[in-house]
C-alpha cells in the first residue's frame, strides 16, 4: 500500500456522502446551503463525486434534482453503469434517515475532506524531504501555503442580515461612546495623529511610507512603544525583516533612555549613558514586560507571517498591533513578477488585519523618482512596485523631513506626517518632533502639531 493510501485510509464516511446526495434528491431547496459548505472534490467516492458534479450541472441549467433527472442525465453520458446503475441511485435516494439533517451530513463530509487534504499535505512533505538535494525551506513554505489555503476555505460564512449587522454596529457604537477620550482604536501616543484617526482601528492595514533616512523604523518603534505604555493590557507583535532583534532593542534603549544611538553602536558610553540604559531596561522589564514580541526572521512569505502571527497570538495573547518592517522585503515566490508579488503581499496583509482583528502597520519604500521633483513631499503615486498598495491600505501615512534635503531649513527636528488616505476619516498633515540621535518621534512641545 502506498504512503498516500495509508494516510487516507479511514478518512471518509460513505454513509454521510450518500445522505447528502439523497437529501438533495428529496429536498432541492437545501441546495444553496449545501453548495456553500462542500464541493465535488469533498466526496471521497468517485461515483459520489460524479453524481454531485451532475447535480451542479443540472442546477445551473435550472432543472430539478431527483432520481429520474439525475439518472437520465448520467445515462445520456454513458456513465450510469460505471456508477452502479439505476439501482445504486435508487438506493441513495431512499436510504437517507432524514433530509432535515442534511447540513449535519455535509459537515461530516467537509470534515473528512479537510482531514484527507491535511493527510495529502503530510504525505507530500514526507515524499519531498526524502528526495536527494531537497530544499527544506522551500518545502516548509509550500506546506505553510497549502495549510493556510485549507484553513481559509474552512472559515465560516461571514454574511449577515441587515438587522444582525445593525445590532452589531449599535453595540460597537455604544462601546465607542463610552470611550472618554474618543480614541476608539489603539492609541499611537501622538495627540494630533490620534485626534485625526481616533487611533489605529482593528482590521485596518496602515502603510507608513518614506524615502530612506526619513525615520520609518523609528516612527514604527515609537508608535509601538507608545501603544504599550498607553494601555497596560496591550500587546504588540513586531516582525523585523531588515534589522536583527539586537538592533531593534538598541533603538528602544536609545528612545526610552534618551541615549545617543551612536554611543550604543560604538560602545563609547560614559556613566550617564549606562545609567540611562539601566533606566530603559527597568522600564522595558517592568512596565512593558513581555508585551512586545519581536521576530527578526528574514525573507518572510505571507503564509509564514500568518502562521507566526497566529502562533504568537496563541502563545502570548491577542495583539493590539502587528508591525512589519518592511513589506518589500517579503517574498511571494509563486507570483510571475514583482508587481504581482507586491499585490499578493498587500492582499495578504489586509487579510491578516481582518483575521486578527487588529491594525497591521507595514512600512513601505517609495519610488526614487520623487527625488527629481522640486517638492519632494510624497503622494500615493510614489508607492513602490504596485498600485495594489494604495488600493488595499485603509490608511496611508508618509514621512517628510525637510532637513534631509535642506540643511538650513527652519524645520530642523520637525517631521511632517502626511495622512494621504484614510478610508473612514479625514486626511491632512500633522507635525511631530524627531530626535535623530535617539531615533524617537514625539509630539511637538509648546505648539500644536496640526498642519494645513
Amino acid at each position: 500500500m502506498s504512503e498516500l493510501k495509508k494516510a487516507l485510509e479511514g478518512l471518509a464516511s460513505l454513509d454521510a456522502e450518500q445522505c447528502v446526495l439523497g437529501g438533495l434528491m428529496l429536498d432541492n431547496d437545501r441546495w444553496d446551503e449545501v453548495a456553500m459548505l462542500i464541493c465535488a472534490e469533498d466526496f471521497y467516492s468517485r461515483p459520489h463525486r460524479v453524481i454531485y458534479q451532475e447535480m451542479v450541472r443540472l442546477v445551473n441549467a435550472g432543472r430539478p434534482l431527483d432520481l429520474i433527472t439525475i439518472s437520465e442525465s448520467i445515462e445520456n453520458q454513458g456513465k450510469l453503469e460505471q456508477l452502479g446503475g439505476f439501482a445504486y441511485l435508487a438506493e441513495i435516494s431512499k436510504n437517507i434517515p432524514s433530509a432535515a439533517n442534511i447540513m449535519a451530513y455535509c459537515e461530516i463530509v467537509a470534515r473528512y475532506s479537510r482531514a484527507r487534504q491535511l493527510a495529502r499535505i503530510g504525505a507530500d512533505i514526507t515524499h519531498e524531504v526524502r528526495q536527494p538535494g531537497n530544499d527544506i525551506t522551500r518545502i516548509m513554505e509550500k506546506a505553510e501555503r497549502d495549510i493556510t489555503r485549507l484553513a481559509e476555505r474552512a472559515e465560516p460564512e461571514q454574511a449577515v442580515t441587515l438587522i444582525e449587522g445593525m445590532e452589531k454596529l449599535l453595540t460597537e457604537l455604544e462601546r465607542r461612546c463610552n470611550v472618554p477620550d474618543g480614541i476608539t482604536g489603539t492609541p499611537t501616543g501622538f495627540e494630533d495623529f490620534d485626534a485625526m484617526t481616533s487611533g489605529l482601528q482593528a482590521g485596518d492595514l496602515v502603510l507608513i511610507a518614506a524615502r530612506p533616512s526619513m525615520g520609518k523604523t523609528a516612527l514604527l518603534i515609537s508608535l509601538l512603544l507608545n501603544a504599550l505604555m498607553k494601555k497596560a493590557d496591550s500587546l504588540c507583535q513586531f516582525y523585523s525583516l531588515e534589522q536583527p532583534t539586537e538592533q531593534i532593542l538598541m533603538r528602544m534603549f536609545a528612545s526610552l533612555g534618551s541615549v545617543d544611538l551612536t554611543h550604543l553602536k560604538s560602545g563609547l558610553m560614559d556613566d550617564e549613558d549606562w545609567a540611562r540604559v539601566s533606566g530603559a531596561c527597568a522600564l522595558m522589564s517592568g512596565e512593558l514586560n513581555d508585551r512586545l514580541i519581536i521576530d527578526d526572521t528574514g525573507s518572510l512569505t505571507p503564509a509564514m507571517l500568518r502562521v507566526r502571527a497566529r502562533r504568537n497570538a496563541r502563545r502570548y495573547g491577542h495583539p493590539s498591533i502587528i508591525g512589519l518592517d518592511y513589506l518589500q522585503l517579503m517574498r511571494c515566490p509563486d507570483q510571475e513578477n514583482r508587481t504581482q508579488e507586491i499585490a499578493e503581499i498587500s492582499r495578504s496583509l489586509k487579510a491578516l488585519a481582518k483575521e486578527m482583528k487588529c491594525p497591521v502597520v507595514a512600512l513601505s519604500q517609495l519610488n526614487r523618482q520623487l527625488e527629481s521633483r522640486a517638492d519632494k513631499r510624497p503622494n500615493n503615486g510614489d508607492l513602490r512596485d504596485s498600485g495594489a498598495l494604495e488600493q488595499d491600505a485603509d490608511v496611508i501615512v508618509f514621512i517628510y523631513r525637510d532637513e534631509v534635503y535642506h540643511e538650513n531649513t527652519d524645520d530642523k527636528g520637525v517631521a511632517e506626517i502626511i495622512i494621504s488616505k484614510q478610508r473612514q476619516g479625514p486626511t491632512g498633515t500633522i507635525r511631530l518632533q524627531y530626535e535623530g540621535r535617539y531615533t524617537r518621534f514625539s509630539d511637538l512641545t509648546g505648539q500644536t502639531g496640526r498642519g494645513a
